[in-house]
């Protein structure tokens, strides 16, 4: 599998759980559902975005370094 690949799914993996989430976030609107947000949701978001941009770093080196061979 490719970055490219990877990060094609890495980001249709991602969209569908903060879809699956904010479906979950209608029922659930408690203390809890907001620390479960702020303590996990947030952060693997974060982390996810994060790892999408190194993958198309990481792509763009891997390019580069094509070229030069």
């Amino acid at each position: 599998m490719s970055a490219i690949e990877g990060r094609a799914k890495l980001v249709q993996a991602g969209k569908k759980l903060l879809s699956d989430w904010q479906q979950t976030r209608e029922n659930w609107r408690d203390e809890n559902a907001r620390h479960f947000e702020q303590k996990y949701m947030a952060p693997l978001e974060a982390s996810i975005r994060g790892a999408v941009l190194a993958m198309e770093r990481m792509n763009s080196a891997l390019e580069l370094s094509l070229i030069h061979i």
